[in-house]
């Protein structure tokens, strides 16, 4: 049986929901069986809506389009049925449950149950971080996001819906690796970014951002040369594919590297020290935990 995804932030007992990789859910560490592919599809429908009601007429759309079999509203109601019976089964507590409502179905869970949930916190959490140009929380809480993600979002899984949400989900998930990667080169990590830097350039080949943070990257790490390449190639694919030059953004960077701008290279930061432990304190005098205690029971 594959190993149960750790979230050091989330308690290991209650139900897990995970929607970041392959469609998955435990109870109390034990996995739960949540069926053949189209049922499990059902149940990302109603774990991305969060706790919102979802129409049968919705399922059926977003599992077999405009061509549905006759059984289709039959065949929800027993994927449904099912999922029930197996958190029934788990021993989840009342907070979980799927209640009919408005013509479909609705999931709800307690806060923090689905992994998408705790990723938006750390990711909104590390933009945050960023806009003060925090650079060590950006890499802490993005990480973190990151962390929670397990291949690709909602693996293997049929439905255009589904299909809609799994290209949301990898533009979200892509979007926290180059905050991070841009987090790290901020402090001076040039060197140690770029195999994963280059592999997301190329895998996004017109997203201007990511190639010039590739270019600032080789440039602040000596390869003053493949940075100008870098842009080249850049250039190439954005005038073939869409028949336009670079953005200014873009040609800036080329331009900042070609003048040797001082400002590209930025020296590595050294590792937070780490806290130093306060002395414990020292107790109370008894006549003022009393008179304390006395002011908050009032």
């Amino acid at each position: 049986m594959p190993v149960e995804p750790q979230d050091p932030n989330h308690p290991a007992a209650g139900l897990r929901l995970a929607v970041l990789g392959p469609v998955r859910a435990w109870f109390g560490g034990t996995e739960l069986d949540l069926g053949a592919p189209q049922q499990r599809s059902v149940m990302a429908m109603l774990v991305l809506r969060e706790g919102t009601a979802v129409t049968a007429d919705e399922i059926i759309a977003g599992m077999w389009g405009d061509d549905p079999p006759r059984t289709a509203l039959t065949t929800i109601r027993t994927y449904v049925c099912r999922q029930r019976a197996t958190l029934g089964r788990a021993g989840a507590d009342r907070a979980v449950r799927i209640e009919s409502a408005s013509g479909g179905y609705a999931l709800h869970v307690p806060p923090g149950t689905v992994d998408l949930s705790r990723f938006a916190r750390h990711d909104t959490r590390g933009t945050i971080a960023a806009r003060a140009a925090d650079w060590r929380t950006v890499v802490a809480e993005k990480s973190a996001a990151l962390g929670l993600c397990h291949g690709q979002p909602l693996a293997n899984l049929p439905g255009r819906y589904v299909g809609n949400q799994r290209v949301r989900l990898e533009q979200h998930i892509m979007t926290a690796r180059f905050d991070l990667l841009h987090a790290r080169v901020n402090l001076g990590q040039h060197r140690e970014v770029l195999p994963e830097l280059t592999a997301l350039a190329a895998d996004q080949p017109l997203r201007e951002d990511v190639q010039a943070l590739l270019m600032t990257a080789l440039y602040a790490s000596g390869r003053v040369a493949d940075a100008l390449m870098q842009y080249q190639r850049a250039r190439r694919t954005i005038v073939e594919e869409l028949g336009v030059e670079p953005s200014v953004s873009l040609r800036q960077a080329q331009q900042r590297i070609l003048v040797d701008d001082p400002s590209l290279v930025v020296a590595p930061v050294p590792p937070a020290a780490p806290a130093r432990q306060r002395p414990p304190a020292r107790p109370l005098p008894r006549r003022v935990v009393r008179r304390s205690h006395r002011r908050l029971s009032r």
